[in-house]
């Protein structure tokens, strides 16, 4: 994938939000294909328009915390409704 379509500002902007992101990803959850999907998703926040660091943070974080999030069980999904 080429990043030649953004400047070297939001280039340096993306590199900082995908290493401050990555050190928050808990040891277990850690896998080769994670950081990959954290950078894809700091690529499409980019292309939207949305290009200031915490932007990119903030798209990457969400991948973290999907990851992270407990899985609730049926039961408590079927008593809330």
């Amino acid at each position: 994938m080429q990043l030649t379509e953004f400047d070297q500002s939001t280039i340096a902007n993306m590199t900082a939000a995908l290493e401050h992101v990555c050190k928050k990803i808990p040891a277990d959850k850690d896998t080769h294909e994670l950081p990959k999907q954290i950078a894809d998703e700091i690529i499409a926040c980019a292309r939207a328009g949305r290009r200031t660091l915490i932007d990119f943070q903030d798209a990457g974080a969400r991948i973290v915390e999907e990851l992270t999030r407990p899985a609730q069980s049926w039961w408590w999904r079927w008593r809330k409704q």
